[in-house]
């Protein structure tokens, strides 16, 4: 991009609109991006990083299942439900966010890979959980539509304004029984969880498929940034001796896989699929998942549970 627009600024706004405009070239990716993902993608895999569904969420706290399916197909929206979560459907027309369903907090769009994240967690009634990372609260209000609001979660992030918005998309979601807290996620005061979830602040090339732009902001210095930060997070919550699901959007090995190598007797396998293990050059390959937009249609999502009680 740089070579064929020499005087464009690569963090403007004008930038994102040109990458947005001609779309993007995975192969064409700045150099030090094509040196860390393609020997774990793949030529394949960089062929079709771009695919995507867009994915929307029933939320079955405004109402239930069946009655919001009956609803949708009686409107005539086009949507197919996704085989292996009911309360999910890869969304096709017409545009969610013009829909009365949406402004009322019955659709609620969602990336499939953040569902994933969500199930990994596996939260209960009854649980104490603490999230970090939690706005804009996609995630919280998808552990209390799995619990009926009866699980209590104590929501982190950093940014005042994010969670402002958090408390008011999760009031028109319907969700109770979450205190929202105005904290960094490495430095939180919370003491008593049964389970943590963290979202860990990263690169978002996961979203490489949602914003092709991305490839454009991002630097080998913020990537490094990220990581120390990430690092920090994940040590704070593992020091409550709880499950921890430590999750990023993310393609980097830098900020999924060898993020939680020094943790791997307590890493619990997630999958048996190969097609959805971590990336084969890291020694907890077997343990961890990843969801990938060339074989998932999805965002590119990193996700682990460790379980630091746990003895082998």
């Amino acid at each position: 991009m740089k070579r064929l627009y020499p005087l464009l600024d690569l963090k403007s706004p004008e930038a994102v609109k040109v990458a947005l405009s001609v779309g993007a070239d995975p192969f064409s990716l700045p150099k030090w991006i094509l040196e860390r993902v393609r020997p774990l993608l793949g030529d394949e895999g960089l062929r079709k990083l771009l695919r995507r569904k867009n994915w929307v969420r029933l939320n079955t706290l405004k109402n239930n299942l069946q009655d919001i399916l009956e609803r949708l197909k009686k409107k005539g929206y086009s949507f197919r439900p996704d085989p292996e979560f009911s309360y999910l459907v890869e969304w096709i027309s017409p545009q969610v966010s013009s829909l009365p369903e949406f402004r009322e907090g019955i659709l609620i769009p969602q990336d499939k890979s953040s569902v994933i994240v969500v199930k990994v967690l596996d939260p209960k009634p009854g649980e104490r959980i603490l999230e970090i990372g939690g706005a804009p609260g996609t995630k919280t209000s998808l552990i209390q539509q799995l619990t009926e609001n009866r699980s209590y979660v104590i929501s982190v992030d950093v940014s005042m304004k994010r969670v402002e918005v958090q408390r008011r998309l999760l009031q028109r979601w319907g969700v109770q029984n979450v205190d929202l807290v105005i904290a960094d996620g490495s430095e939180f005061w919370i003491t008593n969880a049964d389970k943590i979830l963290i979202d860990a602040p990263c690169t978002n090339s996961g979203t490489i498929n949602v914003d092709p732009s991305i490839a454009l902001r991002l630097t080998k210095t913020e990537l490094l940034k990220l990581v120390n930060v990430q690092k920090r997070i994940l040590r704070r919550a593992l020091s409550l001796g709880v499950p921890v699901v430590y999750s990023t959007c993310s393609l980097f090995p830098d900020e999924g896989e060898r993020q939680v190598e020094e943790f791997s007797r307590y890493l619990v396998k997630l999958t048996d699929d190969p097609l959805h293990q971590g990336y084969r050059k890291s020694k907890v390959w077997m343990k961890v998942m990843r969801t990938y937009p060339h074989l998932d249609y999805s965002e590119g999502f990193f996700i682990s549970r460790i379980e630091p009680h746990m003895t082998r």
